[in-house]
């Protein structure tokens, strides 16, 4: 009995350490702890010091990961494993057929995804404006911000989890909840926001969250958060 509840502390561990990261990342979106004055415009300066700020956290939380789990945790972190075997999920209609893997599913829903989020970004941020970025620095560090913010989300609420629980042996289905609850909760003060932003934000994360599992890697995560936050990014800096 007392091994069965010594074998869910590691899972509760992380998970506070990531329910703690994530007010952090609302304090720091206005007060990042480092600051940096680089760029003309605020905006920027206030991203690239935000991003900094998480990326740290990131990299503690890996660090946090490699403390639990060991060396084992880490594998989810190679960029190379791009297929694996999809697991069915008919409740949102993922029925694959015997030649599909996520090298197909991964670049379909990629585009769905951001298809999705641009519509909702376009009416929640974008709505009446005219596109005027420039194209250095603006639309260059659309790129590096969206990167940066993709790698540090990807860590704190997937990676944390997906790590834990393969390590320990639980239902996938685990991590893949609380990826959606915590990355749905704290969007809910985000971009995209509101009720919309939670429901949005929770089926990303249940989905990224399943790609790592079923690929064993962390391509697909990142790269399908990365577009997403393009979009995002490229709303907010709009002019």
């Amino acid at each position: 009995m007392s091994k069965k509840r010594s074998n869910w502390m590691p899972i509760l561990l992380i998970t506070i350490v990531v329910a703690a990261c994530a007010p952090l990342l609302l304090s720091f979106r206005s007060s990042p702890l480092l600051a940096f004055e680089i760029f003309d415009r605020d905006v920027y300066n206030l991203e690239i010091s935000y991003q900094i700020t998480v990326l740290l956290l990131a990299i503690i939380v890996i660090g946090i990961v490699y403390g639990i789990a060991g060396k084992d945790g880490l594998t989810y972190l190679s960029l190379r494993r791009r297929d694996g075997i999809i697991l069915p999920e008919p409740w949102i209609g993922i029925k694959p057929k015997e030649t599909e893997s996520w090298k197909n599913l991964g670049f379909n829903f990629a585009i769905v995804i951001t298809l999705v989020t641009t519509v909702v970004i376009y009416f929640q941020l974008g709505y009446g404006e005219s596109i005027s970025l420039e194209l250095y620095p603006g639309f260059i560090l659309i790129l590096i911000f969206s990167l940066m913010n993709a790698f540090s989300e990807e860590i704190i609420f997937r990676f944390s989890f997906v790590s834990i629980v393969s390590r320990y042996g639980f239902s996938p289905y685990i991590a893949q909840g609380l990826a959606a609850l915590t990355f749905g909760i704290v969007h809910y003060f985000g971009n995209p926001g509101g009720i919309v932003g939670v429901l949005m934000a929770a089926f990303i994360g249940w989905f990224l969250a399943k790609s790592m599992l079923e690929t064993k890697g962390f391509f697909w995560a990142l790269t399908i958060h990365f577009l997403q936050d393009v979009v995002i990014f490229t709303a907010l800096f709009i002019k």
